[in-house]
């Protein structure tokens, strides 16, 4: 009478392992480029309702974000992923700040990833 298996053989175990492996690294490769994002995108919550940005230009508010971002250790290029439209005709309607830039990394070997961010934010005059 043969035996019934009950189990994984142990090239089924490293097979799984590997799998799961590999789903860890490119998990702990890729979470930084959201955190930096949910991050970016706080200041700017953060920075369109301060008093620190009323009645500012588009070049001060983007120096502004900058610094911030400069603070809080973000790595995104301001001068290219920010850009402003007005609301209404004219500047004292307000702005609206879009953010939206590709963060690149390496993953394994020759593995790369790229995960690709937007995010849009009133600003009052």
């Amino acid at each position: 009478m043969y035996k019934k298996q009950q189990g994984l053989t142990m090239i089924s175990w490293a097979v799984v392992v590997a799998f799961i492996g590999v789903l860890l690294v490119s998990a702990l490769n890729v979470i930084p480029s959201y955190l930096n994002f949910f991050t970016a995108k706080s200041i700017l919550s953060d920075i369109s309702t301060s008093s620190e940005v009323k009645g500012k230009t588009p070049k001060e508010i983007k120096t502004t974000i900058t610094k911030h971002f400069k603070m809080n250790n973000i790595r995104i290029p301001v001068k290219d992923a920010v850009t402003f439209k007005n609301k209404g005709a004219s500047s004292r309607a307000g702005y609206t700040v879009l953010l939206k830039y590709e963060d690149r990394g390496k993953i394994l070997g020759n593995l790369y990833f790229v995960t690709a961010f937007e995010h849009e934010e009133e600003f009052a005059p």
